[in-house]
């Protein structure tokens, strides 16, 4: 969910004068940066970092040592998120500027023609079902080889009752299996702590959203998941 930001222009003055390190905030289906309604607070330090005109968040002089985590807490569209100073590239770096994918939750707006699937995952199928909060979901996609899977962008998470949001993110290199009706090959993939389990293969409609009354397999049950 991160990955190193390499500056392409010269930081504004104040970043380049007294700049401790910056957060950069991507939206997970667009890729653009995201600053409004979101409240980003570092434990440990004494300032508040502040959004400058290219759509960081910024912190200003002050000891990197203190840090103890991020908070970013999202109004909406996206999740809440904790990092660690271990997730953060931090000074002496060069480029002090960490950049995040957030993760879309189940009301993030969905614009026309992405691949995504509403679900539910619950611990197993009994009933009445018990729902399997905070657990990573992301879907992998069979390759047009028909061997390889990958692992697909971005990642979301279940919320209290076990609901989630999983998109699939294909760049124009990418080349998925289709089936004859075009449908993409995809298997919906669980990270709990530290147990990884997936579906078995779900055939998705591509630039399309999928949910349980199209695929009775979007109501999962982690033990009914294959390791």
């Amino acid at each position: 969910m991160t990955r190193t930001f390499e500056l392409q222009a010269p930081p504004e003055r104040a970043y380049r004068r007294k700049g401790l390190f910056a957060l950069e905030l991507l939206d997970p289906v667009t890729l653009e940066r995201v600053s409004d309604g979101i409240k980003v607070t570092g434990d440990g330090l004494k300032g508040v970092p502040r959004v400058n005109s290219g759509g960081l968040f910024v912190w200003l002089d002050e000891d990197a040592s203190a840090l103890k985590g991020v908070a970013i807490d999202p109004k909406q569209s996206f999740d809440a998120m904790q990092l660690t100073p271990a997730d953060l590239t931090l000074p002496p770096s060069p480029s002090p500027v960490t950049t995040i994918e957030m993760l879309p939750r189940v009301d993030y707006p969905l614009p026309p023609g992405i691949t995504a699937a509403r679900g539910t995952l619950n611990e197993d199928a009994g009933s009445p079902a018990t729902a399997v909060p905070g657990a990573l979901i992301n879907l992998r996609w069979l390759d047009d080889d028909g061997v390889t899977w990958h692992e697909g962008r971005p990642v979301s998470r279940t919320n209290a009752a076990g609901d989630f949001l999983a998109i699939l993110r294909l760049s124009p290199a990418d080349l998925p299996h289709l089936d004859p009706a075009g449908r993409l090959t995809v298997r919906v993939h669980v990270t709990r702590g530290s147990d990884q389990r997936q579906s078995l293969d779900l055939k998705f409609p591509q630039g399309r959203v999928a949910d349980p009354s199209t695929l009775s397999g979007l109501i999962a049950a982690w033990n009914d998941l294959q390791p």
